[in-house]
């Protein structure tokens, strides 16, 4: 028998039916892990991408967390750190402003800039090459400099000294201290030609076996614009090419292995060694040198393969970057020092693209880095724009006044995903609630926008405040007689679950979420999303 239903009837049998739908759970445990992909279409991709990836980075587990802070240790020289150093043998730092060299005392904040050598020099952007226990300073259109036992000097005005026979003005823009001798290149008179000196006398450039390269008979027309060693061979990056030479020991068995044409380098200051890599900054990106397993060839790898449309628009638009490899966190930092725009590559987890997960800084009030380098003795350190130099540590980013006062200053931190399929694209979903478990964060002030189904505008949003049961009591022991010193025991400020309602259907959702720091760390650990079947397309 043939039974006829009215749309009222329908629809009360159909809300029925979605009664007796079971609640299902997506948990996003895994939420963002490769970092950050910009290139890709936000559909095309799984939830372990972000689309937007602000001031954070990955804890060992692979947790999404705040960046450190930037913690300024001087007060300001009013003009801008070029460059920063610290010398292996004797733990210094030393850094470049207004056209000067000076070392920094980091134990005086007040009176750090000491020890000061005019270079003559109009800019501060030196290229510090660490040889044979001594400092080497090049850069363009400037004359080099030496620091040795304690004493800055012109390289001309030290005992020695000769310039490369047929040379008015040795000005080189780069240099390498390696195989037993110095290496310049980039000089005003004659950008194409790479010089050396004289075996173990890194003063002499024009008696014994030093002599030089006109690269100009190797790759034509170019430029050098920095100079590396990569697996005991000699490595000269021009603008448009890179040269690759064997036996640099040895200047009269010295042979061109290979030619890479087409693809160059944009600054001086983008290339870093990397394990047994190079990486550095070509016109469309992050590139590295890659040997393959029979170390015959090297291929060409694209490390910013995930946000290569936005690398090249910045490129660009400034080739002021600097770089720095963080040791110790296995962080490969670009900083577009003229767009205050920081790229981070996090090469202790490659992606499934082949490249390292990707996040991306930014600064407030003038204190991104407009040089950087990792020391031994300090970590990461960096240097500003207003003179300043800066630690990477804590969750605030803190200006130093004088007299031992500070200020502090919260960032936020933040990440969009991509279009999350809550079904088979055909299948709406109720959407009941979120539940968001985070680590520490004591005091943090959060906030969450949901999206709907491709649209612009945010459907819902909520925020909220972290405030996770503490463990432990914070006391200190010892004394400073004691055998075993003081020692402070802090609490502990542990996991917080968040639920958050939602309401309405989707089939795909997407949400940002942004974090402002109170001087905790605070890592996300799980993201779950409960909700029921709803109506079919």
């Amino acid at each position: 028998m043939l039974v006829t239903l009215s749309m009222k009837e329908i629809g009360t049998l159909t809300s029925m039916a979605l009664a007796t739908k079971q609640l299902q759970a997506t948990v996003l445990d895994e939420i963002g892990i490769f970092g950050l992909d910009t290139q890709t279409h936000p559909t095309a991709l799984d939830p372990n991408w972000f689309t937007k990836a602000d001031n954070i980075v990955y804890t060992e587990g692979g947790r999404v967390t705040f960046r450190k802070g930037v913690k300024q240790l001087t007060l300001g020289t009013g003009n801008p750190i070029g460059s920063i150093v610290e010398h292996k043998l004797t733990n210094k730092v030393f850094a470049s402003t207004n056209g000067s060299l000076s070392e920094v005392n980091l134990a005086d904040k007040d009176n750090a800039f000491i020890n000061t050598f005019a270079t003559g020099a109009s800019d501060s952007d030196w290229q510090f090459i660490e040889y044979d226990d001594e400092i080497y300073c090049f850069q363009e259109g400037a004359d080099p400099v030496e620091y040795d036992a304690g004493t800055w000097a012109l390289l001309k005005n030290t005992t020695g000294y000769g310039a490369p026979t047929g040379v008015t003005t040795f000005d080189p823009r780069c240099g390498l201290g390696n195989f037993g001798r110095m290496w310049a290149g980039g000089i005003s008179e004659d950008k194409n030609t790479l010089f050396y000196s004289q075996l173990e006398a890194p003063h002499k450039w024009a008696t014994g076996d030093a002599g030089y390269i006109d690269l100009k008979y190797v790759w034509g027309g170019d430029e050098i614009v920095n100079i590396s060693s990569y697996a005991g061979k000699l490595v000269i990056f021009g603008r448009q090419n890179i040269a690759i030479y064997n036996d640099p020991w040895d200047v009269a068995a010295m042979s061109l292995d290979e030619v890479i044409k087409g693809v160059g380098c944009v600054s001086r200051d983008s290339v870093r060694a990397i394990g047994n890599d190079l990486f550095f900054v070509s016109d469309t990106g992050v590139r590295s040198l890659q040997r393959t397993a029979e170390f015959d060839k090297l291929p060409l790898k694209d490390i910013s393969l995930t946000i290569k449309d936005e690398m090249i628009a910045n490129i660009s638009n400034s080739r002021n970057i600097k770089s720095v490899f963080v040791f110790n966190e296995g962080l490969y930092i670009v900083s577009f020092v003229d767009l205050n725009v920081t790229y981070v590559f996090d090469i202790t987890s490659m992606t499934p693209k082949g490249t390292p997960r990707v996040t991306k800084w930014h600064f407030e009030g003038g204190r991104n880095p407009v040089s950087m380098a990792y020391s031994e003795t300090y970590g990461l350190l960096f240097g500003q724009e207003g003179g300043h130099v800066c630690s990477y540590e804590g969750h605030y980013d803190i200006d130093y006044i004088g007299s031992n006062v500070y200020k502090y200053y919260s960032y936020t931190g933040g990440f969009s995903t991509v279009w999350i399929d809550l079904g088979q694209g055909f299948m709406s979903s109720i959407l009941k609630r979120m539940l968001i478990v985070i680590s520490g964060g004591q005091g943090t002030d959060a906030g969450l926008r949901l999206y709907k189904d491709f649209e612009l505008t945010a459907s819902s949003s909520a925020t909220f405040k972290l405030n996770p049961s503490v463990s432990g009591t914070s006391f200190t022991w010892g004394a400073a007689s004691s055998l075993f010193g003081a020692a402070k025991y802090a609490p502990i400020y542990g996991l917080k679950e968040v639920g958050l309602p939602l309401a309405g259907d989707a089939k795909y959702i997407r949400f940002e979420m942004d974090a402002v720091t109170k001087g905790y760390k605070a890592s996300l650990q799980s993201i779950t999303l409960l909700y029921k079947q709803g109506k079919v397309y």
